[in-house]
């Protein structure tokens, strides 16, 4: 689903890589923060078993926190975009573009972990898609279709603190009869990218394995 085009001039754009950075930046600080001070603590001196538990686990809090970071700031720059024709995934001069007429459905979905909110982009397809596609893949999920008839894969989008602002675009954009609003999940509900077998089916395709790593899922 690859697209030389982009999306309209009147499009509600979401830059949805710096969003991610700016609401997570706190988190990140503080986790990392958190590793300086294990460091400190395992240089201060002699330490009991007690001590060195604490070490560890200040340490993990850090590499954490910086593993984060890291995987945040090389996505800063994907943006997501909605207008009459569909939603787009802008990266750089690529793009990508699933069209509202290719979709049964379009809603939000949320799920409580503990003491947090998950809240995903369903976008709910009409036909089969490319689990492969070169700037979709990380999105693609198998799960449950939204009626008897559909396929199993959709997209799912991660968008947390930005869902307001992903509820009004899609409220805004999506035609009559997609939206089909709010709708909790189990906590197990999201899944994540196939990066071993996506992996597997791009060699496959080229006849050649790749040695490049996986970029960062959302």
């Amino acid at each position: 689903m690859i697209s030389h085009g982009r999306p309209a001039r009147d499009a509600t754009v979401l830059r949805y890589g710096v969003r991610r950075l700016l609401y997570g930046l706190v988190y990140d600080v503080v986790a990392t923060a958190f590793g300086v001070a294990g460091i400190r603590l395992a240089v201060g001196g002699d330490l009991g078993v007690a001590g060195w538990a604490c070490v560890v686990l200040l340490l993990g809090c850090g590499v954490l926190g910086v593993v984060r970071f890291v995987r945040r700031w090389r996505s800063r720059r994907w943006v997501t975009a909605f207008d009459a024709t569909g939603f787009w995934w802008v990266r750089g001069e690529k793009s990508a573009v699933i069209r509202w007429d290719s979709l049964a459905g379009v809603g939000i979905y949320w799920a409580r972990h503990r003491n947090t909110v998950v809240r995903t982009v369903e976008l709910c397809p009409l036909h089969e898609v490319d689990r492969d596609d070169p700037l979709l893949w990380r999105f693609v999920r198998d799960t449950d279709p939204l009626r008897p008839g559909l396929p199993r894969l959709r997209y799912r989008i991660a968008v947390d603190e930005s869902h307001q602002a992903y509820e009004k675009a899609l409220r805004r954009w999506a035609p009559d009869g997609l939206w089909f609003g709010r709708r909790e999940q189990p906590a197990s509900y999201g899944g994540a990218p196939a990066h071993e077998a996506h992996r597997a089916r791009s060699a496959g395709r080229t006849g050649s394995v790749t040695g490049r790593p996986a970029e960062p899922a959302p």
